[in-house]
């Protein structure tokens, strides 16, 4: 019996495998040792630090003539991280690396079983936002994209 996911999941899942690109090597600062999932989690739930989480949020439509649509895919990335002297700096390095893979992967191929390949068309951050070290040594923050595809 065949699996079917659908476009969201699809997205998040390619998001997830770039992410795990971020592995301390130039040009990146941080090391995540592909500790990124496609789900949030728990706080006590956490073994090791960095996790990254990648989640679909909301959706929203634009109909334009001749029935196309643009669908616009809020995704949330929670990054966590364990500091014991500056957890906010460790963060925000964290924070330019995924940063950077979105930057790099504004046309994100999601799924190569079709031809032509399914990609987005553009990533946008919307916002970033931290815990401001209220949980030191623990930093916990996200950075909100908008997935046009």
């Amino acid at each position: 019996m065949a699996v079917y996911r659908t476009k969201r999941k699809k997205i998040v899942d390619a998001l997830v495998e770039k992410l795990k690109q971020i592995d301390g090597s130039h040009p990146y600062i941080s090391n995540v040792f592909e500790n990124v999932k496609g789900n949030m989690i728990f706080l006590d739930e956490i073994e090791s630090y960095p996790k990254v989480c990648v989640v679909a949020g909301d959706e929203t439509r634009e109909y334009q003539p001749a029935e196309f649509k643009w669908r616009f895919l809020t995704v949330t990335i929670r990054g966590y991280v364990k500091n014991e002297e500056d957890p906010q700096e460790e963060l925000a390095l964290l924070f330019e690396d995924i940063e950077k893979i979105i930057d790099d992967n504004d046309a994100l191929v999601y799924d190569d079983t079709v031809n032509p390949s399914l990609k987005t068309t553009s990533m946008t951050v919307i916002s970033l936002t931290t815990d401001e070290g209220v949980i030191k040594p623990l930093g916990i923050g996200e950075i909100v994209v908008e997935v046009r595809y």
